[in-house]
């Protein structure tokens, strides 16, 4: 039962300002995202994803709650799309495994544990800019920092610096349907060093669908 689950990316790639976004993801659990052009360069975005998995063979319920809002500049050419986002969130969830701060308490064992974290990250991202199929790749740079964990009564809250992971990803967008798109995304998260004190997901997939729409409700390139 991972800790830390990443999030999908947020790669709107934006072309004007007035440009709406709004996505909806299946992939680990359910994900929402938000994303808006205030100007012909700068952009909003916000993302929520939530996580809640029953097993039954370890008799307890997986949950996890991420929500983030960032700031982006974005320019585009006739060809490739840029844009560089930056941002923080907060999240909380449940999860089980063995820690080595419980073990004064509880002994070597897995525990069922609820834990709260931040994360800092800065999102650079590059993509093509077509009419029909567009690929989009981005470094996501993720300073991940936990600060309680509760197996009850016990709670503690760890003295370990935040640690850095790279979640470099590749995401594809195209039209379905009027101002309908899919958009499907595969990425992976590595922590720099790798010697984590937490869990986490090293492999991510996730297939959504996509309503984008201009200042006029015009559908654009992206």
């Amino acid at each position: 039962a991972p800790t830390y689950v990443p999030n999908v990316r947020n790669v709107p790639l934006f072309a004007e300002g007035g440009e709406f976004q709004g996505t909806v993801y299946v992939t680990t659990g359910i994900e929402a995202q938000l994303a808006y052009a205030v100007s012909d360069n700068v952009a909003l975005m916000g993302n929520y994803s939530r996580l809640s998995e029953k097993n039954s063979g370890q008799g307890f319920t997986r949950e996890n709650n991420y929500y983030e809002g960032g700031l982006g500049y974005f320019k585009n050419t006739r060809s490739r799309r840029f844009e560089l986002f930056g941002g923080y969130g907060i999240g909380n969830g449940t999860g089980l495994g063995q820690y080595n701060f419980f073990f004064s308490a509880f002994g070597q064992k897995e525990l069922v544990t609820d834990y709260k974290y931040s994360r800092i990250f800065v999102q650079p991202s590059i993509g093509t800019n077509n009419r029909k199929f567009n690929i989009a790749f981005t470094t996501r740079f993720s300073l991940v920092d936990f600060s309680e964990f509760t197996a009850s009564p016990v709670t503690i809250k760890p003295t370990e610096n935040p640690h850095l992971f790279i979640e470099p990803a590749l995401t594809g967008k195209f039209p379905l349907v009027g101002n309908l798109n899919g958009v499907f995304q595969l990425g992976l998260n590595v922590a720099l060093p790798s010697d984590v004190y937490f869990t986490s997901v090293p492999v991510q997939a996730a297939l959504g669908i996509q309503l984008h729409v201009g200042d006029r409700l015009r559908t654009r390139v992206y």
